[in-house]
């Protein structure tokens, strides 16, 4: 048996001030590619064949949470296809869902990914990652009761807080392009100081967001408007927590996204480094490799799609 789930881009966290009693929201996407393919089947032990020896640790530690959850001893996974792993593309979620999702079928089990995510501790911050798996399309998340969430976290120190509900959803109409720089990668103890650091953050640059979210960016997909949703895109980078993302970045990440803004619209994913662009694609890659050549900058440029159905088992 497989499973295939969607790589993701989170656009924005949208409420890290917190006064109203509710913290984080997201808003995000689920993407066709790059993609997490596993092959699995039974086995008497747990064996993980894979060439990436921090996934193949990851995985390891996955699969032994589940099968001890659901009372069995081993699994064989082999994994085919992955993406690089704190570069703002949710491999974590991915592959901790896509684990338990596979061992829950080959055994005869029947976990739900939300089950899935609170046995693994993913989705304490974010629910994007989650409603990306289940779900696909483009979504928005509501969030957390502060009181329950106890205080400003990243989702690795938010364990046994329950996933974010998904409060919309809808499928993602345009191709986009991904720029995955060799840029800073944030995660662990160095993510958790960032959150005490820079929150809460303004209220009034929440409430603006909410805003554009509301009144411009959810009509426009609706009403298939790229131009709505790209101004709110772009406007995106510079409010709330997004900005303190951004502004932690290296100068090839920066000079990126002000330069795609450009001639399209684009974003940070996340902590990133991973980008996203939506316009012309040939321009976009164009820009983009003059870029990265011009730091003397590895990266990686891979046109995507919406992935608007969720993971697959096949």
């Amino acid at each position: 048996m497989k499973i295939l789930a969607p790589s993701r881009i989170h656009i924005s966290l949208i409420d890290l001030n917190g006064s109203i009693g509710r913290v984080d929201g997201g808003l995000g996407l689920a993407l066709e590619k790059p993609n997490l393919e596993i092959l699995g089947k039974e086995d008497e032990k747990i064996v993980i064949d894979c060439d990436n020896e921090k996934i193949r640790e990851r995985a390891y530690k996955t699969a032994k949470v589940i099968l001890n959850h659901i009372g069995e001893k081993g699994v064989y996974l082999k994994i085919l296809s992955y993406f690089p792993q704190h570069s703002g593309l949710g491999s974590g979620t991915q592959l901790a869902l896509s684990i338990g999702t596979l061992i829950s079928k080959i055994y005869g089990y029947s976990l739900d990914p939300y089950e899935i995510a609170k046995i693994t501790g993913r989705g304490g911050t974010s629910g994007i990652g989650i409603g990306a798996f289940k779900y696909g399309g483009f979504l928005i998340d509501g969030g957390h009761d502060f009181k329950e969430k106890g205080g400003f976290k990243p989702s690795s120190a938010s364990k046994g807080v329950k996933p974010a509900p998904i409060i919309f959803r809808y499928d993602f109409p345009w191709d986009l392009v991904l720029i995955i720089p060799e840029g800073k990668n944030v995660y662990g103890k160095k993510e958790v100081d960032i959150f005490k650091k820079y929150c809460p953050v303004p209220l009034e640059e929440v409430r603006e967001l909410c805003h554009l979210i509301l009144m411009k960016l959810m009509p426009s997909i609706l009403e298939k408007n790229l131009d709505d949703f790209g101004e709110v895109i772009n406007r995106i980078q510079y409010l709330g927590f997004k900005k303190v993302e951004l502004n932690l970045q290296i100068e090839v990440v920066k000079d990126l996204i002000s330069n795609l803004q450009q001639i399209a619209y684009s974003g940070l994913s996340s902590f990133g480094p991973t980008i996203y662009a939506l316009g012309n694609k040939k321009e976009i890659v164009s820009l983009a490799k003059e870029i990265l050549d011009k730091y003397d900058c590895k990266g990686v440029i891979i046109e995507t799609r919406a992935n608007n159905v969720g993971y697959k088992l096949y």
